[in-house]
């Protein structure tokens, strides 16, 4: 009983952190986007595409398929910029990311979601 209760207790503290240390902000003109304990910085006029997509690979472990997708509903983005360096990031709010980096440069191609 004590293992179901300390599972139970990591599965919910997991969900928790997650929500809690993912997301973005644009800060002077570049995208910060902050992922667990990493912060990634893309200059706003260097970004050229932005993509959702929201499709569970064929390599997907059990872990991400069954309690990551349907319990935290984050989504990939894919944020391609002119120096040809390609990111992928999986966040909670992937809507908002993709107004605000259009309201910031409103030359940004935003593709439909790809499924």
């Amino acid at each position: 009983m004590i293992y179901i209760a300390a599972a139970i207790i990591v599965i919910v503290g997991t969900v928790l952190v997650s929500r809690l240390l993912s997301g973005h902000k644009v800060e002077d003109g570049v995208l910060v986007i902050k992922t667990g304990n990493l912060e990634t910085f893309i200059p706003m006029n260097e970004i050229v595409e932005v993509f959702e997509m929201d499709e569970i690979s064929e390599n997907a472990s059990f872990f991400e398929k069954y309690i990551v997708r349907p319990y935290v509903k984050k989504e990939r983005i894919a944020v391609y910029t002119r120096s040809n360096v390609s990111y992928f990031f999986i966040l909670r709010d992937p809507d908002r990311l993709v107004k605000s980096v259009k309201a910031q440069n409103p030359n940004v191609y935003i593709k439909a979601k790809v499924i």
